[in-house]
């Protein structure tokens, strides 16, 4: 159960910061179709996952990179130690 728990928070430390950066740009490819500030700040240049990291800590700070992540691992600690546990059990009927 531990060790589900630490993969899925060790799983959201080192994904978060992609999934900030991927919102942000999703949210810059809508800024077509709404007048969102933030929207046009992410859709006025073209930059690599890598640009848009930096351009987020210059910005923002190197925190910018974690929002979100409270919930993140409040899901998939959790979430991961019952899968880990379910897969256990799974495999001792097999």
């Amino acid at each position: 159960l531990s060790s589900g728990f630490v993969a899925g928070c060790a799983a959201a430390t080192a994904n978060n910061p992609f999934d900030v950066v991927k919102t942000r740009m999703q949210v810059g490819a809508a800024s077509g179709v709404s007048s969102h500030a933030v929207a046009k700040e992410f859709s006025s240049s073209q930059r690599s996952t890598v640009g848009w990291m930096a351009h987020l800590v210059r910005t923002e700070g190197a925190s910018a990179l974690y929002k979100g992540y409270v919930a993140k691992v409040a899901r998939l600690g959790p979430g991961s130690a019952i899968i880990f546990c379910m897969y256990e059990q799974i495999m001792r009927l097999f």
